[in-house]
């Protein structure tokens, strides 16, 4: 280093001093600050000390500031009086010469110097200077022997590199040994040995937190930017007596925090090494970092408690001082850098500006934040403080943004600031689902019939049309979500609509309703087209093909068990499943024990003919039960009447492309040229012309030419996917154009590829799809195990939690069980909590509970929650339900003795307690008993029958409805104010609160009306 500052501890708002160490030229000032604008520091030099013996190390008396101490390459140690120059300089001589690596003052005024290895001598000497300065000026003084030798003696035969002593301990020194372990030495101790040790390298720069040395670290070597810290109470003990700190009960013995590479090379430059490591004297845990490429960081640390679960009372040694031993961790908060690499492009710092040395100031900043003083490399003194965090941001789950920015006001007033939080230097942005932009509302796909002039056949905005490019429906759809969401979050409005999409499909009932949910999805095509398989309802029993909505799908086969023959069920599996006859790890579940015949081949052919599934005649296979089921689970494979009516429906709504790709994969040119021919653009006419010379058999070079021209300017998948056919004949160049969907890809590879060539392409095309996360894939994968890596996948791409739990519920746990999949559902129920939508959250417990049942009824899979509520006798506090099992947790009932005879009497039940008959508390409004007679009773039922005549002769009179009905029998119902607890017919509570806010009971000031307000759901 070329030069080094020191601030001094004893600096007072008044008198803040530092010392100036120029290494180079050999002098140190002792100077004070004279004023500091926060930007250029003024200061005076005290005194000044020229001609200072070269040295490689030194350091600054902690209690007498006109002392220091050097330390010299032959191993002498210099003790130096800052404020006279004139005087002579003690010098402490060693026995065998090498460099002094390191020295360090007690408050003592002990002084410890840090040798070089060298045989048979020792590295670590305690020198005494108080009584060697009384000796050195005292005229009447004779040195002895004693002041000829170190007081204390450590370290034969190793190199020390570092020394610190404990400022609340003096008697106590922590020093690092060259490649073995730092080591504290307690001088107390004449054995000679450390009373505890770090085996480790990092045995250089060692700085002790001066607000809690308990704490200390230390450097790497050279070329080596590790920074490790130490709790000194973790350490290997050598010796049985402790430090005062603590006995140590942490089998950890490595550093409690540790950056490897805290400083990384720059460019074209060599890996930085660390020149200093300060601890900041005015904030705990602060710990500054100079590197020699100029780089300055400052590393915040923080504390946190653990304690052992299982107590402390059985275990001897985890008491200290009467107390429980309750052991720290330490954490990182944050790392600031304060200065950038001198190579940094970005900064564009000189060489002359980087910093050269800092130290730590004991006194806050302007702003109330830790400072340091620097030296840079133009020999200039600047004062950096921290600065503050950033303004912090929060979402409320209400969606209203908040961001702090305390002291930080801006000179206008803002409109769309509240008052309050402006004053308190806060702003907000309030986005409720109303106020989303109209640009992220649920959008219907539109239909049009004329083609649009660029060569998309398909009308409506449609995304998956958009194949100009030459993308696949992979491709289409990241692309989407990426100019949809991605782009949009550099606007906080809109960022903020795409941030709360799960909250605003939750809010539009999106769960296991899949038509329902095809509805909520409506901007995305691939979430509807996967619904769709999954199963909105319909009146069709078998499923067509996904080209047309209405159908039914998986959960329809599922719930009328068209998929299970004789106690095998096929329910929710996908192309992949069926063609390789796999049915999982749990494929138990799924084979019923009453089951006589487990053949699964046996039950695909049952369950075709079934489906009454049409013969497949376009390839010879020896597996044709599987595939035409296979057909059937991707939408193909259609009688010929069916296709016929699914070929009409395509061409009224004006999709005449995808109607004649339907029927050419069917084998059916004729109805692919008559849904071309009607079409009425010039585009469907020239594919039309096309097909019909592929038809004829007119192909050629030049044919194919022409061919190629057409389908270059063509964007629409299925067009691109009839030439790609016509133009050399192959199915496998339509299996090519992946921008077709891929349930139409699956659906001709299923009708003709041979067994062999089918089998790869469905093992590859599930890989690449559960690789991608490519939602297309669960007609391959289903809903099964498979799906569960594919899901994964897909939340990690698009963020979308939601769906995949509500996709994969209708299967796990009822067919399979998943951690991750348990995983998900925690997740999303928190997050439902988060968003406080308790009631969408019971909905899906519910309807989750529900999936998980076996086919045909039975126990579900998923347990219901425990009951979480409910209501106590104000007199014995037990539960008031009858049934001892509805109240976890209670007390057992009174013995028989304690309760009257009369308590279970039918007209009283329901409005006294059953464990000790008192009554319930009275209505507040009315005065009356609280309670409705129970319905399971004689006489409660009798009493509900009496109620139930007057309602329906109120309805006869009146002609209310059965809602008002519901209205009358629920005014009976109790209500209990959250914040005073006092309670009301629900009736007598709505009519008192229509005008009033405050509580009925006199000389309650609780306003019972605004308690709940809000807590909506």
């Amino acid at each position: 280093m070329e030069t080094a500052v020191r601030w001094s501890p004893s600096s007072t708002i008044n008198e803040q001093r530092f010392l100036l160490v120029d290494v180079s030229g050999r002098c140190f000032r002792h100077c004070e600050v004279e004023s500091y604008d926060g930007k250029d520091l003024r200061y005076q030099t005290l005194s000044i000390h020229r001609n200072v013996p070269a040295f490689r190390a030194f350091d600054w008396s902690p209690h007498n500031e006109s002392v220091s101490a050097v330390g010299e390459g032959s191993g002498s140690a210099t003790v130096l009086k800052l404020n006279d120059e004139q005087s002579s300089p003690l010098s402490l001589p060693v026995k065998s010469q090498r460099p002094v690596n390191a020295i360090a003052f007690a408050k003592t005024g002990a002084l410890a110097v840090g040798l070089e290895r060298v045989r048979n001598d020792f590295s670590l000497n305690i020198w005494d200077v108080e009584h060697r300065l009384l000796a050195n000026v005292s005229p009447i003084a004779s040195p002895g022997k004693s002041l000829l030798e170190p007081v204390r003696k450590y370290a034969s035969s190793e190199g020390i590199t570092s020394i610190k002593f404990f400022h609340g301990q003096p008697d106590t020194l922590v020093a690092g040994v060259r490649g073995a372990s730092i080591r504290l030495y307690d001088l107390r101790e004449n054995t000679g040995n450390p009373v505890v040790q770090f085996p480790t390298t990092s045995v250089h720069n060692i700085a002790i937190d001066p607000l809690d040395e308990n704490y200390f670290a230390s450097a790497g070597a050279q070329k080596d930017a590790t920074i490790q810290i130490w709790d000194r109470r973790s350490g290997l003990l050598s010796s049985a007596i402790s430090l005062g700190s603590g006995t140590s009960h942490n089998s950890q013995h490595g550093p409690v925090l540790e950056y490897k590479r805290a400083f990384e090379a720059s460019i074209s430059a060599a890996q930085p090494h660390i020149w200093s490591l300060r601890y900041c004297r005015g904030q705990r845990g602060y710990l500054g970092a100079l590197a020699s490429n100029g780089i300055f960081k400052i590393f915040e640390t923080k504390q946190t408690y653990a304690s052992d679960a299982n107590g402390f009372q059985d275990q001897a040694g985890w008491l200290y001082n009467g107390q429980p031993f309750v052991q720290e961790q330490l954490r990182t908060e944050r790392i600031h850098t304060i200065e950038p690499s001198l190579g940094d492009p970005r900064h564009g710092q000189q060489e002359n500006a980087r910093i050269l040395a800092f130290d730590f100031t004991n006194l806050a900043g302007p702003k109330g934040r830790p400072s340091a003083i620097t030296v840079h490399g133009d020999k200039s003194i600047k004062v950096y403080e921290l600065k503050g965090l950033r303004p912090a941001f929060a979402l409320s789950p209400t969606g209203q943004l908040v961001g702090s920015g305390v002291g930080h006001r801006t000179g206008k007033k803002d409109s769309n600031q509240d008052n309050a939080l402006s004053e308190a230097g806060l702003r907000y942005t309030r986005l409720l689902p109303d106020d989303i932009p109209r640009k992220f509302r649920r959008h219907s796909i539109k239909t049009e019939d004329p083609a649009k002039p660029n060569g998309e056949l398909i009308p409506g905005n449609d995304p998956r049309n958009d194949s100009a490019q030459g993308l696949s429906s992979l491709q289409n759809h990241e692309q989407w979500f990426e100019k949809h969401y991605v782009q949009r979050l550099s606007n906080i409005e809109t960022a903020l609509a795409t941030l709360g999409v799960s909250r605003r499909r939750c809010m539009q009932g999106y769960l296991f309703d899949c038509r329902k949910n095809m509805d909520v999805v409506a901007d995305d095509p691939w979430l509807q087209d996967m619904w769709e398989w999954i199963g909105s309802k319909s009146s069709h029993k078998r499923r067509q093909p996904l080209l047309t909505r209405g159908s039914s799908g998986a959960k329809d086969l599922a719930e009328d068990e068209s998929l299970v023959v004789r106690g095998i069920d096929l329910s929710y599996l996908g192309v992949c499943n069926i063609w390789n006859v796999d049915l999982g790890s749990e494929k138990a579940v799924r084979i019923s024990g009453r089951s006589e015949n487990t053949d699964i081949l046996y039950a695909i052919e049952a369950i075709c003919r079934s489906l009454e599934l049409p013969e497949l005649s376009s390839i010879e296979s020896s597996l044709p039960a599987h595939r035409r089921l296979c057909l059937h689970i991707c939408g193909f494979g259609l009688p010929s009447e069916e296709l016929g009516n699914t070929i009409k429906s395509l061409i009224d709504q004006g999709r005449n492309t995808k109607a004649a790709a339907l029927a050419l994969a069917h084998d059916d040119a004729k109805q692919a040229l008559l849904a071309l021919r009607v079409a009425s653009s010039s585009a469907h006419r020239e594919l039309s012309l096309a097909l019909a010379g592929y038809v004829k058999g007119m192909t050629d070079d030049t044919w194919n030419e022409t061919i190629t021209d057409i389908a270059t300017s063509l964007t629409d998948p299925y067009a691109r996917a009839i030439l790609a056919l016509v133009r050399n004949g192959s199915w496998h160049d339509v299996l090519s154009e992946t921008s077709l969907p891929l349930q139409y890809r699956i659906g001709v590879a299923v009708m003709y590829l041979s067994d062999p060539d089918l089998t790869t392409y469905i093992t590859n095309l599930t890989s690449n799809c559960i690789q991608h996360g490519d939602i297309e894939g669960i007609s391959l994968t289903g809903l099964s195990e498979r799906a569960v890596p594919l899901f994964q996948n897909y939340i990690l791409k698009y963020h979308d939690l939601q769906t995949a739990i509500l996709a994969i519920s209708h299967t796990s746990p009822r067919y399979f069980s998943s951690p991750l999949v348990d995983i998900w559902r925690q997740e999303y129920r928190s997050l439902l909590n988060t968003y406080r939508l308790f009631i969408p959250r019971v909905r899906f417990d519910t309807g989750a509970t529900k999936l998980s049942a076996p086919a045909g009824g039975g126990v579900p899979v998923l347990a219901p929650p425990a009951r979480q509520v409910s209501l106590k006798c104000n007199n014995c506090e037990q539960c008031l339900d009858r049934n001892p099992a509805h109240a976890p947790g209670a007390a057992p009932p009174l013995p028989p003795s304690s309760t009257s005879g009369s308590i279970f009497a039918d007209h009283k039940s329901g409005t006294v307690c059953p464990k000790c008959g008192k009554h319930m508390p009275r209505c507040v409004v009315c005065m009356l008993w609280l309670g409705m007679p129970d319905p399971h009773t004689k006489g409660g039922a009798y009493a509900n029958m009496q109620a139930l005549e007057r309602s329906k002769e109120l309805a006869r009179d009146g002609e209310k409805s059965k809602m008002e009905n519901g209205r009358e029998l629920m005014k009976e119902l109790i209500t209990v104010c959250r914040a005073c607890w006092h309670m009301a017919h629900a009736g007598h509570a709505e009519e008192w609160f229509r005008g009033n806010r405050e509580c009925p009971v006199p000389g309650c000031e609780c306003r019972c009306a605004e308690v709940d307000v809000g807590a909506g759901g």
